[in-house]
């Protein structure tokens, strides 16, 4: 994981993109996303403080899905747009108000009533051109990855709202008899039980590693094909032994 991030990391600089051409700039910027996610949580598992790495994994596969659906159709940029807006118009509305004391500064912000206005305007327009807001499962499906959202979305965001699936994974240590339990604070860290995550950001940088370099022409694909055939010789590796700790 550490592996992929320092060399993924020093292949972006191979990368050279038309920062006023908004696809190119969406999709460096979500690919960047990814790769400060994944150098995150390799710093937890450093620390052996690992509980935030699946909530953390979740945001990197939201980026992902909106990445690969970037990749597949410039015009999802679109939705992007008025998933941005949506949320613009929530706060400024909230702003408006003047009740909010977190959005203080925004309700002073000259002509608030216009921007609104125009935010408003503009996010019907995209409606009214098909490009509506998306929730996630409508993402999921546009990147063809229906079971993905129905099974390890499913608990990723289970720890991000702190479910108590989650709570019961993170703090809770069966006896091995079945007949107590005990209550644990930072937990020892178990390397096999964070394996899966650890696969799945591995495995959503690559593919995204591979796009980037692909769709904006870069020169290092002898490089980027160099670093998917390590990354499955250290998968086969791990599954032929059984596990991430022998």
């Amino acid at each position: 994981m550490r592996r992929l991030h320092t060399v993924a990391l020093d292949l972006l600089t191979q990368v050279r993109f038309d920062k006023k051409h908004r696809w190119h700039l969406h999709l460096v910027c979500l690919y960047g996303t990814m790769l400060e996610l994944l150098g995150s949580a390799c710093v937890l598992i450093r620390e052996d403080i690992p509980v935030g790495v699946p909530i953390l994994l979740r945001t990197a596969i939201e980026a992902y899905l909106d990445f690969v659906n970037l990749v597949k159709d410039r015009k999802y940029g679109y939705y992007m747009r008025a998933a941005e807006l949506r949320e613009w118009t929530k706060i400024l509305r909230e702003a408006q108000t003047g009740e909010n004391p977190f959005l203080a500064r925004i309700a002073r912000v000259p002509k608030l009533k216009d921007v609104l206005t125009q935010c408003d305007a503009d996010l019907e327009k995209l409606k009214n051109d098909g490009f509506t807001p998306l929730g996630q499962k409508d993402k999921f499906d546009k990147a063809e990855a229906k079971p993905v959202y129905r099974s390890v979305y499913n608990f990723l965001c289970c720890h991000s709202h702190n479910n108590m699936r989650a709570l019961v994974s993170r703090h809770i240590d069966i006896s091995e008899d079945q007949t107590d339990f005990d209550v644990q604070v930072y937990a020892p860290v178990s390397f096999d039980a964070l394996l899966p995550y650890i696969d799945t950001f591995c495995g959503i940088t690559m593919i995204s590693t591979e796009a980037i370099h692909r769709v904006l022409r870069s020169h290092a694909h002898a490089r980027v094909e160099g670093l998917r055939q390590e990354l499955t010789e250290r998968r086969m590796a791990i599954l032929s032994h059984g596990g991430a700790g022998q």
